[in-house]
């Protein structure tokens, strides 16, 4: 199945030029993201959000090939998941329930 993601709207991103730190402000947790966790996190902001449609986004960016991209970006969406900063869509999470 292609799961979907969406990013977490209360975290606080700045623009590094080169990468995004992401401070979650729930926990004061400051997370960074390089240039491939950049473009993923922009993408999922734009709410193209399937995993398909980052692969694609990615392997049109950077020269990587699908399935390396495919294992990279489900690394990172684990992670920034682990982390409540992007939920699956549908997954019963909302604000609430990650704050408790």
């Amino acid at each position: 199945m292609n799961q979907k993601y969406e990013v977490n709207p209360d975290v606080l991103v700045t623009d590094l030029d080169d990468e995004l730190a992401l401070l979650d402000p729930h926990t004061s947790q400051m997370y960074t993201l390089n240039a491939v966790g950049r473009v993923v996190w922009q993408t999922l902001v734009l709410g193209r959000a399937d995993e398909d449609e980052l692969v694609q986004v990615v392997t049109q960016t950077f020269e990587v090939g699908d399935d390396q991209a495919r294992e990279d970006i489900r690394s990172l969406l684990d992670d920034l998941e682990r982390q409540s900063l992007v939920w699956r869509r549908g997954s019963g999470n909302s604000l609430i329930a990650a704050k408790i």
